[in-house]
């Protein structure tokens, strides 16, 4: 299917995170594509501090060899992107999973949320377009510039669950995406 002309306008593109900047990209550039988008804890504006705490980050990926770089990206990962309320098993399994990727890849990844300028997207927001964050004390977006930039978006915050919120507390999520659907699409 060729995204250019394509024309599901049922279609509802939700994404977690990096899949939450991937959401919005679309969605600007392709205004006619989506009816609707989802951004869960998405790095759409990063804060302030969080630029040089990114940079001193990956140069510490990128300067570790395959062991130290595991240790360093499953640090980030227990550390950042959960609060001590969500499931440790859960944790524990996607620590390994997360540290276990591909150097390249995980570098080239967070690279791409570093650079990530919704200003530079070369469009506008035209869709209804609903932010989930998590309840998290390092908030993943900047959401006052995020509401100066694009103040169309719906915005909630889970309780009690950390980055994979949707995943800690799916009754939540669910919800909130149930009601922002059923308040702005057409039935």
């Amino acid at each position: 299917m060729d995204v250019r002309t394509a024309r599901p306008k049922e279609a509802v593109v939700i994404g977690h995170s990096l899949g939450g900047v991937v959401a919005l990209a679309l969605a600007i550039r392709y205004p006619d594509l989506p009816s609707a988008i989802v951004m869960v804890d998405a790095p759409i504006v990063r804060p302030a501090d969080a630029r040089p705490a990114m940079q001193r980050f990956l140069e510490q990926l990128r300067g570790a060899d395959y062991r130290e770089f595991r240790e360093v990206m499953g640090g980030f990962v227990s550390n950042v992107l959960f609060i001590p309320t969500d499931d440790q098993e859960r944790k524990e399994r996607i620590v390994q999973q997360m540290s276990s990727a591909p150097q390249h890849v995980v570098v080239s990844a967070f690279e791409g949320m570093r650079d990530y300028d919704p200003t530079k997207a070369g469009g506008r927001l035209a869709v209804p377009a609903l932010y989930v964050a998590a309840n998290d004390p390092q908030p993943r977006s900047d959401m006052g510039l995020f509401q100066e930039m694009f103040p169309q978006v719906v915005d909630g915050k889970t309780v009690g669950s950390g980055h994979f919120c949707q995943l800690e507390v799916p009754e939540q999520v669910n919800v909130m995406i149930d009601r922002f659907l059923a308040s702005t699409l057409p039935t």
